[in-house]
């Protein structure tokens, strides 16, 4: 997955070659995916049924990963909202399943980030 992200646009461009934000940008993703797939985790219990809510919290997800170079994740998670927004479908398990999936790997794409740009910030 890796080979279809601009490793060079992250680093260079949306962390402005600052190795040190770049750090805080992932570990700040991290943290903020973590709390929101714990409330998601929450709306997707069959006595929660916000689906307003859990739009709202994949529509933030859709723009965060957009940002972070990951327009196939954020399409796929968009396509998600878009089937609550219209009440296609519930925030049950298996869509928590779906939406977390595409989370963890995007967490797994931004540790390999760090191993490419570690690798690569002395020839730059």
């Amino acid at each position: 997955m890796t080979d279809r992200i601009n490793v060079d646009y992250f680093y260079k461009e949306v962390c402005d070659s600052d190795y040190d934000f770049m750090l805080k940008t992932i570990n700040g993703f991290n943290e903020y995916s973590l709390s929101i797939l714990n409330t998601l985790r929450e709306l997707s219990e069959p006595q929660n049924k916000d689906r307003q809510e859990a739009v709202q919290l994949i529509h933030m997800f859709c723009g965060s990963i957009g940002l972070l170079g990951f327009a196939e994740q954020a399409n796929e998670l968009s396509q998600f909202e878009n089937q609550l927004r219209q009440g296609a479908v519930q925030y049950d398990e298996s869509l928590h399943n779906n939406v977390s999936r595409l989370v963890r790997a995007v967490s797994t794409e931004l540790d390999k980030y760090l191993s490419i740009i570690k690798r690569r910030k002395d020839v730059w």
